[in-house]
């Protein structure tokens, strides 16, 4: 009999498709079955085949920022925990009646589905630890932080297995949760052919690739090193005009091949200190050495980081 996979996910076309993809493709090549649930679908269905929106199509900074912090700072203060368990009792209510042999879910939000019970294997695959940037973040108070902890501690006991794309933030997740439960599933490397790398250029092009409105991304210090380099900026949603940047719209990793730099700025909270960041490989995927601030600790697991 062929197992039963599924994979509860969040196509936004940035590293929460990659991810999942990737995952998705190597399960099927050992001949598992595997279904597919997008939750930004609405509403919910189960699909058989991957499929995800271009990102960027309807997000982008239209509102004035003061706005947005009005609304943000409502939202995670009043409606986030009543969001998350409706969120999750929705899920519960679509899925109680199907069986899988395993579920996976691979985004923060959706794994507080795992407070109820199922009969199957159930592995949380974690980006994040999601309390933690949150609170980092500036989007919880310091008690909200205690209670949204509490809740991803016992997403961690209810599950099999909890999964982490980062050793690091295995490590780090063990100061408030030390289960055996906890493993490592990295993102790997995947260099490209020769014809693909990047090539020598006398006036070196440096190139900035990702999500443009999280805290992590640290926007404001891309900001600031535009001023002083001309820096290709690709990713979304559209920042504003104001931020200086030469945004180049949305593309996918094989434009690296025309460029000698690739940037990381990360914020320099102590959980980002410790964490890794995906676009980290791509630029390496393509024989570029990486730029990163030097407040990120652990540079001593990959090469070709200055």
């Amino acid at each position: 009999m062929i197992p039963t996979v599924l994979m509860i996910c969040r196509l936004d076309g940035y590293a929460n498709s990659a991810r999942p993809k990737k995952m998705i493709e190597w399960l099927k090549n050992q001949n598992i079955k595997v279904d597919i649930l997008n939750t930004l679908q609405s509403p919910l269905k189960i699909e058989q085949e991957f499929n995800t929106a271009m990102p960027g199509k309807n997000t982008n900074f239209k509102l004035k920022d003061k706005c947005i912090e009005i609304i943000k700072s409502i939202f995670f203060n009043i409606l986030f925990f009543p969001y998350l368990k409706n969120n999750a009792k929705k899920l519960y209510s679509f899925l109680k009646d199907k069986y899988y042999d395993t579920i996976i879910c691979v985004n923060s939000i959706d794994a507080f589905v795992f407070l109820y019970d199922f009969d199957c294997i159930r592995i949380y695959d974690c980006p994040t630890p999601w309390a933690d940037e949150q609170y980092y973040g500036k989007k919880i108070s310091k008690k909200n932080y205690q209670k949204l902890l509490n809740y991803e501690i016992e997403i961690y006991k209810n599950v099999d297995h909890v999964c982490f794309n980062w050793e690091t933030y295995k490590e780090y997740t063990k100061k408030y949760y030390n289960g055996d439960n906890l493993f490592t599933l990295n993102w790997g490397c995947d260099p490209k052919e020769k014809n693909q790398l990047a090539e020598y250029n006398e006036k070196p092009k440096i190139v900035f690739m990702g999500f443009l409105d999280g805290y992590w991304s640290n926007i404001p210090l891309l900001s600031k090193l535009s001023k002083l380099y001309e820096i290709d900026v690709y990713g979304g949603p559209k920042p504003p005009k104001k931020l200086g940047l030469n945004y180049k719209g949305y593309a996918t990793p094989e434009i690296l091949s025309n460029y000698q730099f690739g940037l990381i700025t990360i914020s320099d909270d102590d959980l980002r200190k410790e964490g890794f960041s995906a676009k980290h490989l791509e630029y390496i995927n393509y024989g570029l050495p990486v730029l990163i601030p030097e407040w990120r600790k652990n540079l001593h697991l990959i090469e070709g980081s200055i």
